[in-house]
């Protein structure tokens, strides 16, 4: 594992041991990711930005509920109903499933859309959003309902000012709508393109429709003066009966709830709020209606009788008034009477039965020619107390009920509703059945009473002739106001009945009471909290793709990880013009990195009296130039004899820093053109000589490897503490092994967030067979405070590389 040789470490150096430790730093992640701030600044401002226009340009959701509870017989009772007779038959058993169906039934929503009159939607156009136009529109389209019209097809209405309107529709092959009955004309299908102007109140006729546009109180001048484009579109009655029957939805509050909760989301709130009050009305008083028609059945059938009863009466009335006029001196005892009472109590019970037996024919002959319910008369209600008949008639009508609501929730073949049409037809034959037994015993009691009434009449046979018919006139007198006192009375009973009756179900809360005004999307804050999230996540997950993609060296672990060669410095960024800048700036952070440089070098090699440093890289830019001219002026200054050899000789670099000419040079010596001293120059400071890489030869590895290079390393290490030699990548070229060989210390600059870990391959070989010696690594460029390094001295090799381009 690679490691420091050097006992004295800078804050750089400290700052890259600490940011390269194998364990989780949430204070360096943290850092980190501040130092691309003005990602996330940028990021968020976008997603708030993007949140602020889907909150503002979206087309609202709201959802708006209502409570229906669904009541049996136990408490559906009609105020009076324990009290009155035949009340019982104005109770309607349910069934939570079934009620469920209805309510979701087509038939129900058609009522409920006809009834609100919504089959035509008014639009308004703006640039970004339409919005549905519900009671506030400046405008209403009556349609000619004796007219075909186009159903499902949008009109485009431009108002151009107080009086007129541009009227704008296209379309192919659309079918024409009858509105009178609700349903398609498929013989006339219309294909057309209409643009023309019109004026309000006009009518406007084609063959394929025909409507005006009646202005409303929502008509003013901002109306066209704002160019705002109007559409609407009349809507198929099965069509939109479909769409509010799938949105609508029935679910109990919970499990053992008797309460269906009805709820339904839409754009427009106000719209889907009288949608479900009006439905839930409708669902109430078509159950009060159902209830109400076998009371008024009952009701007219007494009138009837009272009618007739009233005539019979008034005409007898005036018979016993006539004779008493005729009779003054008549008198009558109570044997006579007694005898007469008995006749007449025998003779009401006689007209019981027949009230009673006409009722059995009647229904009997109803039930035999028909099968609906609609004209059954409550038995109680005429008098007739039956226990059997009346559970009969009950649970005859009660299946019938059933039988209506499964029709609208299942289709006649399945296996429920033939059950009930089983049911239905076995309880019909047993009222049957039980009819005609009745009518037979009715009959025989009926003969019975009437030999009693014969009786009766012969003892009143025996009577003179004046009194015989005072008691025949008196007797019918009683017995038809005794008939239309009772009439009267179970008339008012049945009419207590009916305006006590109330519907089986009861509306707990209606639409828009309890919900809520806020819509249920898009939700405001939800969405700038994502919009937030967003704006931090994204920077998060591209700074850190692009840090596992990253294959350049970015910290201490990263190199720890490709190379077991030393570290022995870190020198940190420099953002000067000059590369001097141990001259230039001796003060600074980078200066302090070099002498700890210089410090560490101490420890190497410690037996030569003179050193001979090499400096190399993998690829250009990378600072071995900048290191080497730094490294000998830092050791110059601590009055170390040295000199920076260019060794570079594909791209002179050296000569630059120092502002000296390039003509004569290494290459002069190597190739025994110039002698050493004229070769040598002698740098503006103190302690600092420079060989300069002198003419780009033809051959430079060949005049480096060559015995004049290593004649001159021996004369250099005579005359200088240290020769720093300054050579090209090693990644690239050979020339800066050849260099190393016959080196003492060899460093190998790799650049912080530049040096990709694949080109240290070549120098770990080197290292791992031993082939220089004391090979150690310098990070350079190193940034402490950013994840963002720069390079500010500007070196750099390009693409190509001298004398092979």
């Amino acid at each position: 594992m690679a490691h420091f040789n050097q006992p004295f470490k800078t804050d750089i150096e400290n700052s890259l041991d600490n940011s390269s430790e194998d364990t989780i730093d949430l204070k360096l992640i943290v850092k980190k990711f501040a130092g691309y701030w003005y990602y996330f600044l940028l990021s968020v401002s976008v997603c708030l930005f993007i949140a602020f226009l889907y909150n503002r340009y979206s087309r609202p959701i709201y959802n708006v509920s209502t409570t229906i509870e669904i009541r049996d017989d136990n408490n559906t009772q009609l105020g009076v109903e324990n009290i009155l007779e035949g009340m019982e038959m104005f109770s309607v058993k349910t069934n939570l499933e079934n009620e469920k169906a209805i309510l979701k039934s087509f038939t129900l929503a058609e009522r409920t859309i006809i009834e609100l009159g919504i089959q035509t939607s008014y639009f308004k156009h703006g640039s970004v959003q339409t919005v549905n136009q519900y009671k506030v529109n400046p405008y209403i389209v009556e349609f000619d309902s004796t007219h075909l019209q186009l159903a499902n097809v949008e009109f485009y209405v431009d108002i151009l000012n107080d009086d007129e309107f541009k009227l704008k529709v296209d379309c192919e092959d659309q079918n024409t709508y009858n509105i009178r009955e609700n349903k398609k004309n498929n013989a006339l299908q219309a294909n057309l393109s209409y643009n023309s102007i019109h004026s309000f109140n006009q009518v406007i006729e084609t063959e394929f429709f025909s409507f005006k546009l009646v202005k409303t109180p929502f008509f003013n001048k901002n109306t066209y003066e704002y160019d705002n484009s109007y559409s609407f579109k009349y809507h198929s009655l099965e069509k939109l009966s479909k769409r509010y029957v799938k949105d609508l939805n029935v679910v109990p509050l919970s499990k053992e709830s008797s309460v269906l909760k009805l709820s339904i989301s839409g754009n427009v709130r106000k719209k889907n709020i009288d949608y479900l009050n009006t439905l839930s009305n409708i669902y109430l008083n078509q159950g009060l209606d159902e209830k109400n028609k076998m009371a008024t059945n009952t009701i007219r059938f007494i009138e009837s009788q009272i009618i007739k009863t009233q005539d019979s009466l008034e005409n007898i009335e005036n018979k016993l008034k006539d004779f008493k006029e005729k009779n003054p001196n008549l008198e009558i005892f109570d044997k006579d009477f007694g005898t007469f009472f008995q006749k007449q109590k025998t003779e009401s019970n006689i007209t019981q039965y027949r009230v009673h037996l006409n009722y059995y024919q009647d229904l009997l002959s109803y039930l035999q020619n028909s099968n609906e319910t609609d004209k059954i008369i409550s038995p109680n209600s005429i008098g007739i107390s039956n226990p059997e008949l009346n559970t009969l008639i009950s649970s005859f009508i009660n299946l019938n009920s059933k039988k209506k609501e499964l029709e609208l929730s299942t289709t006649q073949s399945h296996p429920k509703y033939q059950s009930v049409l089983s049911q239905i037809s076995f309880t019909k034959q047993s009222i049957v059945e039980n009819l005609k037994n009745l009518i037979s015993s009715t009959q025989s009691a009926q003969r019975s009473l009437q030999n009693m009434v014969n009786d009766f009449n012969k003892e009143i046979d025996n009577l003179p002739t004046s009194e015989k018919e005072y008691v025949k006139l008196k007797r019918e007198f009683m017995q038809s106001e005794r008939i239309f006192n009772y009439l009267i009375l179970k008339k008012q009973e049945t009419e207590i009945a009916k305006e006590g009756t109330e519907p089986d179900h009861r509306i707990v809360d209606t639409a828009g009471k309890n919900d809520s005004e806020i819509p249920l999307f898009p939700r405001k804050k939800l969405s700038y909290l994502i919009g937030l999230l967003f704006g931090i996540i994204i920077p998060i997950v591209v700074v850190s793709l692009r840090d596992f993609f990253n294959e350049t060296i970015r910290s201490k672990s990263d190199l720890t990880k490709v190379t077991n060669i030393p570290i022995l410095g870190v020198i940190g960024n420099s953002d000067k013009g000059s590369n001097l800048v141990v001259s230039d700036n001796p003060k600074s952070i980078i200066a302090e990195s070099f002498r700890s440089l210089r410090t560490n070098i101490q420890y190497l090699a410690s037996e030569k009296s003179s050193k001979v440093i090499t400096i190399t890289s993998s690829v250009g830019s990378e600072g071995k130039t900048f290191c080497s001219s730094n490294l000998a002026l830092i050791l110059s200054t601590a009055g170390y004899k040295t000199i920076l050899i260019g060794a570079d000789l594909r791209k002179p670099k050296t000569h630059e820093d120092f502002k000296l000419d390039n003509q004569v040079g290494l290459t002069s010596f190597l190739i025994n053109k110039n002698s050493l001293e004229e070769v040598i120059n002698q740098t503006e400071y103190e302690n600092l000589s420079l060989i300069t890489s002198g003419p780009i030869p033809p051959n430079p590895s060949e005049l480096l490897n060559g015995n004049r290079m290593k004649v001159l390393i021996e004369k250099l290490r005579d005359q200088y503490d240290y020769v720093i030699i300054d050579t090209p990548p090693c990644g690239l070229v050979t020339d800066s092994v050849i260099t190393m060989k016959f080196s003492d210390v060899n460093l190998y600059v790799v650049r912080h967030n530049y040096t990709k870990k694949n080109m240290l391959n070549i120098i770990n070989d080197l290292f791992d067979t031993n082939q220089v010696n004391n090979l150690n690594i310098i990070i350079n460029d190193y940034l402490v405070s950013s994840t963002s390094y720069g390079y500010g001295y500007g070196y750099g090799y390009g693409n190509g590389y001298g004398y092979y381009e």
